[in-house]
């Protein structure tokens, strides 16, 4: 029987164990990600879910039924999303947001960015309201929390799902 080399042996099984080891945790972690897909497809009102892993961290899509309120669900959607270790402004919702609703929240948005600077919500309502009426849109709902103000409207077959933070960023932070 001939000499074993040690080094080569040391390299091969190395290399095995860095192998095993990536496979492992590949398979880990797109497990986990299903797991977590499917425990947000069980809040009620969510549709669908994707959990994706990013160089940033993991990432949330929703598609929400057009029958549930994004009332309804997003505080749901955030404990799990806190839970899951993923950050606000990670989480996305599709919508069938089209060109009439597209350009309405482009217009009323400064309302609610004003609204956001002074913390007068009872104007920015108000004038969100009127903006919308302007339009011809009455199905929709405008609410403040501590932390996030959300928008839903629906017209017609379009659905706009839109939530924002009521502070800015830090620098080198997160919106909250």
């Amino acid at each position: 029987m001939g000499k074993l080399n040690l080094p080569v042996l040391t390299i091969v099984s190395a290399v095995s164990l860095a192998l095993l080891l990536l496979g492992q945790h590949f398979i880990f972690n797109q497990h986990t990600l299903r797991s977590w897909e499917e425990k947000f497809a069980d809040i009620p009102g969510v549709v669908a879910a994707a959990v994706d892993s990013t160089p940033n961290g993991l990432s949330l899509t929703l598609q929400l039924d057009n029958e549930t309120g994004l009332q309804e669900t997003y505080g749901q959607i955030l404990n799990l999303a806190a839970e899951a270790g993923i950050s606000l402004d990670a989480v996305s919702i599709l919508d069938t947001r089209g060109p009439i609703l597209s350009q309405t929240l482009y217009e009323i948005h400064y309302a609610i960015q004003e609204g956001i600077a002074t913390g007068r919500f009872q104007h920015m309502a108000d004038a969100v309201a009127q903006g919308l009426a302007q339009r011809g849109i009455d199905n929709y709902q405008l609410w403040v929390d501590n932390e996030l103000i959300y928008l839903e409207m629906h017209y017609g077959p379009e659905h706009l799902y839109q939530v924002f933070p009521r502070r800015e960023s830090e620098p080198g932070g997160s919106a909250v």
